[in-house]
């Protein structure tokens, strides 16, 4: 097929999509704060360019990046292991008080209703998978697409799969969180000119995750080091380009 960019695709290209091989994936995710070296545009970037790598594997089309996502207030458990003193606040998402500019969260009725309504249109068209590549682990955002596609796989004459934009089995990943190695170097390997690491300060200084909105997995876990800053094997600044590319196309593998 000439592309997989569905807006790039006339009608008779479409409808023989349609009749032959009806995928369509939806990259999703918020415009969102991943740090001071990073695009605003981290998640849908990277959720966008894995579903046009798998599409081309797989056939189908692919949907212009829905720049959308969800967050939720952060409870006094894992404010705590972010290292904040004031566990009360109210903090939504990585919207930390220490960042320059928020984050373009929206609610959490209306991220549902838009993903709702290009669900409903792919059917109307004729898509019989409809494949979404999520690219943002809030939890409610992933209820909210679990939910969509469990209803629409049932009510309606299609199926709806979620996945992960870049997910592998690759032991280094389990550290990985928000704004960590793997998506600072991913991004590296995709656009290279959006990161700028000299933005972060210099080893060795640590970096707390309270104060540049970077945590890994251990974190979410509320399993913090002892100093609640950013560990070693997930720090941004290991991140490369080559890294990047090995974690992009394990993702792809599993995606497809």
């Amino acid at each position: 097929m000439r592309t997989v960019r569905y807006e790039k695709l006339r009608p008779d290209e479409i409808l023989h999509v349609i009749k032959t091989n009806p995928i369509a994936y939806l990259a999703i995710g918020p415009l969102e704060w991943h740090g001071p070296a990073m695009p605003y545009g981290t998640d849908p970037a990277a959720a966008y360019e894995a579903a046009l790598s798998a599409a081309k594997q797989t056939g189908g089309v692919v949907l212009p990046p829905i720049y959308a996502g969800t967050e939720r207030e952060r409870s006094e458990e894992i404010l705590d292991a972010m290292g904040f003193q004031d566990t009360s606040q109210y903090i939504i998402g990585q919207d930390f008080p220490a960042n320059c500019i928020p984050s373009l969260y929206f609610r959490e009725e209306i991220f549902s209703l838009i993903i709702r309504e290009y669900l409903r249109l792919l059917v109307k068209q004729g898509f019989r998978l409809i494949v979404i590549v999520n690219g943002h682990g809030a939890t409610n955002q992933w209820e909210v697409l679990n939910r969509l596609a469990i209803e629409f796989s049932n009510e309606c004459d299609c199926f709806v799969h979620v996945t992960m934009a870049i997910d592998s089995d690759d032991p280094e990943m389990k550290y990985e969180g928000h704004a960590t190695r793997s998506e600072h170097a991913v991004q590296m390997y995709l656009h290279k000119e959006d990161v700028d690491l000299s933005l972060l300060p210099p080893k060795p200084e640590k970096l707390r995750g309270c104060e540049w909105g970077i945590n890994g997995a251990m974190t979410y876990a509320l399993m913090p080091n002892e100093d609640k800053t950013v560990e070693e094997q997930c720090d941004p600044r290991n991140a490369t380009s080559e890294a990047g590319e090995r974690f992009f196309n394990a993702g792809v593998k599993k995606l497809v």
